[in-house]
């Protein structure tokens, strides 16, 4: 600054430490961006149910003949069941009936 005839610090004149600030305020959003990113997709995960399903050989069968005639995985359909699960209000479980899709 002495060198340069500065009477004190003028960031505008500063051109090295001006880049220096946006190169550094860029990584700042970067790393912002990057950690939203990652809560959003922590946010959704919770919403997330991962099951393990055992079925009976019968109902696993019918599960398994369903889901090759739709054309999609048994989880798949599962999967689309349990999107359509409606609860009555008095506790009772039903699905209406829907067309697997891929």
């Amino acid at each position: 600054m002495t060198r340069a005839g500065w009477g004190v610090y003028e960031p505008e004149r500063d051109i090295e430490g001006s880049a220096w600030a946006r190169e550094r305020e860029e990584r700042r959003a970067g790393v912002l961006a990057a950690r939203a990113a990652f809560e959003a997709r922590r946010r959704e995960g919770a919403d997330e149910l991962r099951a393990e399903l055992w079925l009976s050989a019968a109902p696993s069968r019918l599960v398994r003949a369903a889901a090759g005639r739709a054309g999609v995985a048994p989880v798949q359909l599962l999967a689309q069941l349990a999107e359509r699960v409606v609860v009555g209000e008095d506790g009772t479980v039903s699905v209406p009936p829907f067309t697997p899709s891929r």
